[in-house]
């Protein structure tokens, strides 16, 4: 009786070091899919800031702010509202849909530091 006690024990002590190594597994492969998710995001943001530098290369005379406000004028005339349309119809036209996984989102933003 006591030896299937013990072993009762070792076999729980087992899935216990199981289920933390799981788990581990499982934050590791968190963190890489976050690392590879900011990696994506600083590489957009640092073609757009070269775009930015590229079609206005005065820009570093101005702070935030001033840019913000820059842009957003910019970005609301009637011609780049007429361009950013003309752009997302020929992308609707040629990229396919994507599928999008119902719980990519919420994990992806649950562990960001």
């Amino acid at each position: 009786m006591i030896e299937s006690k013990n072993d009762t024990s070792k076999n729980l002590e087992k899935a216990l070091q199981a289920l933390k190594q799981a788990q581990q597994r499982v934050a590791n492969e968190k963190k890489k899919q976050n690392e590879k998710k900011r990696k994506a995001e600083n590489h957009h943001k640092y073609i757009m800031g070269g775009i930015v530098v590229k079609y206005f290369p005065d820009c570093y005379r101005y702070d935030e702010g001033e840019l913000n406000r820059i842009l957003s004028a910019a970005l609301q005339t009637r011609e780049c509202q007429q361009i950013i349309s003309k752009i997302k119809a020929e992308s609707r036209e040629t990229t396919p849909p994507q599928s999008t996984l119902p719980n990519a989102e919420s994990e992806s933003e649950g562990g960001t530091e």
